[in-house]
Order: C-alpha cells, then sequence, then structure tokens
C-alpha cells in the first residue's frame, strides 16, 4: 500500500509555483549576464555553428537552421521569432545574425522561414562562437547531445544588443550600448573609477535618435532602472507647395527605437482631428533604402519652433525607454546598473580566460611532446619501421616503440603517420614548429599566473574587437529642451483648445461638396468635450464627439450630396449650424455663397459650427418625437449673418 504524505496546500503551491516561476525566467525569458542571451538565441547560434554557417559560408534556408534548433535544442516551439530579432538592424548595434530576403523593417514583419535565409554575422562569429572547447554544457532536453550552458563571450553582449523579455513577476528591457565607449570604459571599470567609466555607458541606439541627458538618464545609469528620453534628430527644409509657394519642412531622420513612421502619421492625424497641432499642413513618409526619412510641412507662415514643439508633445518622435536591467546571473534575477554588469563580465571573463588558456596550454605541451618524438625518430628511423615491421598489431608495435624510450604519445603519434610521411619529415620544420609552441606555452603560463597581464590581454582584445566591428556613438546626448505645455487660446471667461475649422466648398458639375482647411475669417473654437452634428449619405443627422473621423474630419474630404447641385444656380439651398448648443437653419440663396455683402462673405453667425448645405435633409429627433424634414418650403428665410431658425437643440438628437 502507498504511503500518503499530508502536505499544507499553500506551501505546495508556494513552493511549486515559485520553481516553475524560476523555471520561466532561466530557462526562456530572461537573458544571461554573461553572454547576453537567451536559452534559444543561445541554441539558434549554437546550431548555426554545428551546421558550420560561416560568415563566409553559403545562405542556408532558415526554416532548416530553426529544424535543427528545435530538433536537437529546444522543445518549447518555434525558433524562427527569435532568429528574426537577432538579425533586425534597427534593433540591435551588431546582429548575431545575417539574413538573406525579406527578413522584415520597422513596420513591415518578414516573410515566413521557408522563404528566408541566413548565416552567421562576423561579429557572432568572432565574439560568441570561439573557444568551443571550453563551453561549460549540459545534456539537451532528451540527453542525446551537450548544449552550452554559456557561450564564451568576448565582449558584453548583453550591453551592447541588449534585450528584452517578460517572465512570472519580472520582466527586462535593457538598452543597447556602444561598443567602442565600452572598450574605453573596461580600464577604467578594472582600475574602480565608477564616475569616469559610467559617463561613457551612455545607451546608444541603433536608430540613431538622440538621447536627453536628465534625472531619468541619471537614475539608470546608477540604478539600472529609470526611463531614457529620446527624441528624433530634426533638420528644416524649404519645399515648394502648390503654385510659386514655399513652405517650411521639418525632416526626422532618426526615429526612436521601436517607433515607427507609420505610428507617427497616425499620431499627427489624430493630434490634428483633437486641435492639439494646429500647423501641420501634410505629411510624407519618404522612407527608402537610404534609410528613415519622415517629412512634415508646415502650413504658411506657421512658426517652425511652435511646429516642432507640438509634433515632439503629441507624437513618440519624442518618447522614453523604460529600462530595467534584470539578467539571470548563475541562478537567480538580479537586476544591476550598467558599471556592475561590465564588472561582474570582467570577473566572469578572466574565469573563462584561466579555462581557455588551461586547456590551450594542455594541447601545445601535447603538442610538443609529439614534436620531440618526431625529431627523435629522425635519427632513428630504420630502427622505427624495422620494429613495427616485426610487430603483431598496433599495441605490439606500440610497446615495441616504448622500449625504445618514445612516450606512449610520441608512440601513437609515430603509428598514426604514413610512412611516407614519417620519411619526408624535415628536421628544420619540426624545430622552428617546436620553438614557436615553447614560446606560446611560456606565455600562457605567464597569462594562467597574472591577473595583470589577464586584465590588459582583455583590454587589448576588446580593443581590437571594437576597432574591427564597432563605430562611432548613433545616439547624440543633449541637454534637455523646455517643456512646451501646447495652445491654448482664451474665449469669454473659459479657455478651450484650438479645434479646426469646417469649412465647404461647392462643385456644381459634380454635386460634390468638399470641405477646407480655409476660410476668410479666423478658425472656430470649440471645447474638447462638445458634440458636432453631421449628415451621413442618407440624409439623416447624427450627434457625435468632436474627434470623429467623418465629415467633419480635420483632413480634406469629398460628402456627395444627397441631390444632384447641377440645379443650384438661383436655387435656395438650406444652411445647417449649431451655435450654443442648439441646431438653426436658414434658407439662403446660391448667389449668396459668392456675393460680398457688407459683412464680407460670411453668412453665419460668430462661433458658429457649419453642418452641410444641401436642398432638404431630415433632421432625426430623440424619444418620441417626430423627424423634422428641413427644405426652403419648412425654414423661413433670414438675413445673411442672422441666427436663422432655431431647429432643435444639440441634445435632442439621436
Amino acid at each position: 500500500m502507498e504511503k500518503i504524505t499530508p502536505v499544507n496546500l499553500t506551501d505546495e503551491m508556494k513552493t511549486a509555483y515559485g520553481d516553475y516561476a524560476m523555471a520561466v525566467l532561466i530557462g526562456r525569458a530572461i537573458p544571461d549576464l554573461y553572454d547576453g542571451l537567451k536559452p534559444v538565441t543561445r541554441r539558434v547560434m549554437t546550431a548555426m555553428k554545428w551546421l558550420n554557417l560561416r560568415p563566409d559560408a553559403r545562405y542556408m534556408k532558415a526554416a532548416r537552421v530553426s529544424g535543427e534548433t528545435m530538433g536537437k535544442l529546444h522543445p518549447h516551439g518555434g525558433a524562427y521569432g527569435a532568429m528574426v530579432t537577432a538579425s533586425q538592424p534597427w534593433t540591435n548595434n551588431h546582429p548575431l545574425i545575417d539574413g538573406h530576403g525579406n527578413w522584415g523593417s520597422p513596420t513591415d514583419g518578414p516573410a515566413a522561414e521557408r522563404y528566408t535565409e541566413a548565416r552567421l554575422t562576423a561579429y557572432s562569429f568572432d565574439t560568441l562562437l570561439q573557444d568551443t572547447g571550453t563551453w561549460v554544457t549540459r545534456p539537451n532536453y532528451d540527453g542525446s547531445l551537450q548544449e552550452p550552458i554559456q557561450l564564451n563571450a568576448k565582449l558584453p553582449n548583453l550591453l551592447l544588443n541588449g534585450g528584452e523579455g517578460i517572465g512570472v513577476g519580472h520582466a527586462t528591457k535593457v538598452p543597447t550600448h556602444n561598443l567602442r565607449g565600452i572598450a574605453k570604459a573596461i580600464p577604467l571599470v578594472l582600475e574602480g573609477k565608477v564616475a569616469e567609466a559610467t559617463k561613457l555607458l551612455v545607451p546608444d541606439f541603433p536608430t540613431g535618435c538622440e538621447v536627453v541627458r536628465d534625472d531619468g538618464l541619471l537614475e539608470y545609469l546608477n540604478t539600472g532602472r529609470g526611463s531614457v528620453r529620446m527624441r528624433a534628430m530634426v533638420e528644416v527644409e524649404q519645399v515648394d507647395y502648390g503654385k510659386r509657394a514655399k513652405r517650411d519642412q521639418l525632416v526626422f531622420t532618426a526615429l526612436p527605437i521601436h517607433i515607427n513612421t507609420e505610428q507617427v502619421g497616425e499620431q499627427i492625424k489624430t493630434a490634428l482631428e483633437k486641435g492639439q497641432i494646429t500647423t501641420v499642413a501634410d505629411v510624407r513618409d519618404e522612407t527608402d533604402m537610404n534609410g528613415t526619412r519622415f517629412a512634415v510641412v508646415l502650413r504658411a507662415n506657421a512658426s517652425v519652433q511652435l511646429a516642432q514643439d507640438e509634433i515632439f508633445k503629441y507624437t513618440s518622435l519624442d518618447t522614453k525607454f523604460s529600462a530595467s536591467n534584470l539578467a539571470i546571473d548563475g541562478t537567480k534575477p538580479v537586476q544591476l546598473c550598467p558599471y556592475d554588469i561590465l564588472d561582474r563580465w570582467l570577473t566572469w571573463r578572466d574565469g573563462r580566460l584561466i579555462a581557455s588558456f588551461t586547456s590551450e596550454l594542455g594541447d601545445r605541451r601535447l603538442r610538443l611532446e609529439i614534436l620531440q618524438g618526431l625529431m627523435s625518430a629522425l635519427d632513428m628511423i630504420d630502427a622505427i619501421i624495422d620494429e613495427i615491421r616485426r610487430a603483431k598489431d598496433k599495441s605490439d608495435a606500440r610497446l615495441r616503440l616504448v622500449k625504445l624510450d618514445f612516450t606512449e604519445t610520441q608512440a601513437n603519434a609515430i603509428l598514426d603517420m604514413r610512412l611516407s610521411q614519417l620519411t619526408r619529415l624535415d628536421e628544420k620544420d619540426l624545430k622552428a614548429e617546436a620553438k614557436t609552441v615553447q614560446t606560446r606555452i611560456k606565455e600562457l603560463v605567464k597569462l594562467n599566473s597574472s591577473s595583470k597581464l589577464r586584465q590588459q590581454y582583455v583590454i587589448n582584445e576588446v580593443t581590437e574587437l571594437g576597432e574591427r566591428h564597432g563605430n562611432a556613438r548613433r545616439s547624440k546626448v543633449i541637454d534637455a529642451p523646455r517643456e512646451f505645455a501646447g495652445v491654448v487660446v482664451k474665449q469669454g471667461r473659459k479657455s478651450v483648445e484650438v479645434a479646426k475649422p469646417r469649412f465647404v466648398k461647392i462643385d456644381t458639375k459634380k454635386g460634390i461638396v468638399t470641405q477646407l482647411r480655409k476660410m476668410t475669417r479666423g478658425c472656430t473654437v470649440v471645447e474638447r468635450n462638445d458634440k458636432f452634428v453631421f449628415v451621413c449619405d442618407n440624409g439623416r443627422f447624427y450627434k457625435t464627439p468632436s474627434s470623429v473621423k467623418g465629415p467633419l474630419s480635420s483632413e480634406p474630404t469629398e460628402v456627395l450630396h444627397q441631390a444632384k447641385l447641377s440645379s443650384l444656380p438661383n436655387h435656395p439651398l438650406v444652411a445647417v449650424w449649431t451655435l450654443e448648443g442648439c441646431v438653426y437653419a436658414n434658407v439662403i440663396p446660391w448667389d449668396s455663397l459668392t456675393k460680398t455683402t457688407s459683412k464680407g462673405k460670411i453668412f453665419l453667425p460668430d462661433g458658429a459650427e457649419l453642418v452641410h448645405l444641401g436642398d432638404t435633409y431630415t433632421l432625426k429627433m430623440s424619444g418620441r418625437k417626430k423627424d423634422k424634414v428641413l427644405g426652403p418650403q419648412t425654414i423661413k428665410s433670414r438675413p445673411v449673418g442672422g441666427k436663422g431658425t432655431k431647429v432643435t437643440t444639440v441634445t435632442d438628437l439621436a
């Protein structure tokens, strides 16, 4: 009979869920502190190394790489997403995978893995996939192979390429940093100069946006958690706009990381709808193979500084990177500032160098022993051949050579050689190689015994890699710009935001009413939460928020008139507008639209919101009230500029 052990359910749940959470953090979600990779990315790199996809090799289909990774190392799901992330130059300062084909863009996703090809980049091959003989390994998921726990990273890849991940109760978002800046900071870290090294560890984003020097950046540098403010780089140009017209144009060439031009275009459109941006006439996405270029054409006589302030305030061209440097150190997650990450990485790198030097020292000593045996064999080549001929088998031959004062290793090396190789041995070549090996053995012994020599070795190695793979800083550090509160216009006793005006132009031939942005008199001022009345194609009026995208949109739109307007001249029209919470209508003659009066060409009272022009419309009422039909026969004509006939209140409309 099985023994039943009673347990406390609460304690068991805590233990089980804690184990599950740590398994997710360490095994999937959070990158390693030392090689900077998540397990899936490390497995992809390992599989590509096994497939010999060197930087100078032919590209291989991404589906093959993904299948190799999942079949041998990664049982949790597809590896193609990790491959895509590792190949993106707009996400990584130094992509790990060289993709061939459609691997996506900041605005578009990649093609399926069956259509793309990949190989390793020179950066990943040089800095992550060397010294494979000293990898710390463990059995893979089915125990058939050995997979590395960490790659012997020659650079702090966690800082260089950053990384994001969400686990159970923890999340990480590490910004990217500059390789040459880190190379300059390493000697300072080894000397313990915290302040000087920290100045060189400001994030450097691959998109080249500006980084603002503020309290959020200082907090990140000191604690590893903070907000790094990013701003797009902007230039002012003059462009042709219309006939013989020149306009100022703002050109944004370096957007913050993870921000694309489509997002910014939508944000500007929304801000125009809400009246938050008042200086923009047009936007153009001119991004091509040469890089990102987002142009914003300003209105005539608009202030360039005001336009910049509005765009930066109401779009993601000025945004914050919420940084949190969380990484796995051994078997636990830790949050560290950039200086501490570099300090711990240097300690770890020193240990990996000792392991690498020790392994190489053993190989060199073995090679020297073989070379000494081969040089001895040259003096007694005939005796060696005679002993091998008389031997019964390879074991007997080995024993006979050992009796001739050869070590077992030397005897095996001699027996593994062909007779033609053995007789063609050149004593000068053997002595030259032995001298080179002896020199390297002395160097390795010194490196293993001196921490200062190893530190200098790391400095030289990182500096050399920085010159080979690094680049100058892309992200310029700037002082915090002045804050912009927004444009507020006062009207009477209350402050309101400027909204886009709504005006119409009638095409009598096509029967189309087109809304325009411009009119002879000033803009209409409305409250943010005001309701508008608009007419649908069915001729009915509806109440809608000011942010609606429709006939009352800030963008020029065309609304088909309910009836043909070919007979508009000398035909009375119905003008409908809202004013002070009420809906008014007035019958005006066609000539009044173009005729100059004592009050100008404006036929509406000040502050009125024009709804539409037409012959006859049905006004849909709320509740049990009957719909009202508006037409020249039902509305009494009033003087131009008068309030017209009150039809209903805005609140009564459906």
